[in-house]
């Protein structure tokens, strides 16, 4: 049986391609999370993390910055080792101060870029707002390709933040 989920890193993924892979995904992050207690948020971001890898083609590095009150921390990640603590700037300081998803096609092109993995090129960003309103983590990924990412990746992860918290999709 061929396994739908492994798509070249070289090949360029279409709105449908990326659809397909999303909904596999969810599918699969929602059995993994339900075995897993609600409100314990670190297991339920590495479980989504990895998931998320292994239908991602277009992942270089993807991870979680919480927002702590002077600067952001690094949260479960996985890539390349990066930037443990930063500043309320580059992209996903701007996404937790907006508290709004930031698709960026060519991170070169982005005022305060925070340069952690030298390979990516794009990234999207995506809040994860507690019921009170206020940001707890943000959630970043990259890609070493110029806009590889699209309101598809913003529409799936912004719909797929909230289960960190609450336990239900979106």
């Amino acid at each position: 049986m061929e396994d739908k989920s492994k798509v070249s890193k070289q090949e360029a993924l279409d709105s449908s391609d990326k659809s397909k892979l999303y909904g596999l995904a969810l599918d699969e992050i929602n059995m993994q999370l339900s075995t897993l207690e609600k409100g314990i948020i670190v297991p339920r971001m590495s479980t989504v993390l990895a998931v998320l890898r292994k239908f991602m083609p277009h992942y270089i590095w993807q991870g979680f910055y919480f927002a702590e009150e002077k600067e952001m921390v690094i949260g479960p990640y996985q890539g390349e080792v990066t930037c443990p603590n930063i500043p309320y700037t580059g992209v996903c300081g701007t996404c937790a101060r907006k508290k709004e998803s930031l698709i960026i096609p060519n991170v070169g092109d982005f005022p305060g870029h925070i340069v952690c993995d030298k390979r990516a090129k794009s990234e999207i960003a995506v809040p994860i707002v507690d019921k009170a309103g206020r940001v707890i983590a943000v959630y970043a990924t990259s890609s070493d390709r110029l806009n590889a990412f699209d309101d598809v990746d913003r529409k799936y992860l912004e719909n797929l933040m909230p289960i960190l918290l609450d336990g239900e999709l979106q």
